[in-house]
């Protein structure tokens, strides 16, 4: 019958070798919460660390070790003054966030995206594409390493994080 709805169970859609369009149905069950303990957990995490950072200001404070690239070479690595960024998002300065990091935007869609997809999959939900392959690490390595070549050349302090107290 066309348009018959069936469900499949963990797997997803069911597969098909007629025209007719077979749709899965997943309910809201209590044997798919189980799945969603690890991304829950993961988010409370980053929810509970992003909180520290927001209450104790970084500016003012180490709160975690110095980077070992820019302690023994002076160097900004492009994962420095992020924590400064997270600090100054939460608190609404967008500006002082790009000065202290600015790949921090790009940083977080990708771990958003990442965990949607986790628990897309988690509970067999939906799946959403997550950039792999070759061609994702190549593109990735160039924006890291160009962003570090150029927020430690003369010219483009404003790469640089702010020095903290």
């Amino acid at each position: 019958m066309a348009g018959a709805v069936e469900h499949t169970g963990p797997r997803g859609l069911a597969g098909s070798s007629t025209a007719q369009a077979r749709v899965a149905v997943r309910g809201f069950d209590g044997h798919q919460w189980p799945q969603l303990k690890r991304p829950l957990a993961v988010a409370a995490g980053l929810a509970a660390a992003t909180g520290l950072v927001a209450w104790a200001n970084p500016f003012q404070h180490h709160l975690t070790p110095p980077c070992p690239l820019h302690a023994v070479t002076g160097l900004w690595c492009p994962f420095c003054g992020g924590t400064r960024a997270v600090w100054a998002a939460t608190h609404g300065h967008f500006g002082l966030m790009l000065h202290a990091n600015a790949l921090l935007p790009a940083i977080v869609v990708l771990v958003a995206w990442t965990w949607l997809d986790w628990v897309g999959r988690a509970t067999g939900w939906w799946r959403l594409p997550i950039p792999k392959g070759r061609t994702f690490n190549i593109v990735a390595t160039t924006v890291l390493v160009t962003f570090m070549v150029l927020r430690n050349l003369p010219g483009f302090g404003a790469l640089a994080p702010p020095s903290v107290a």
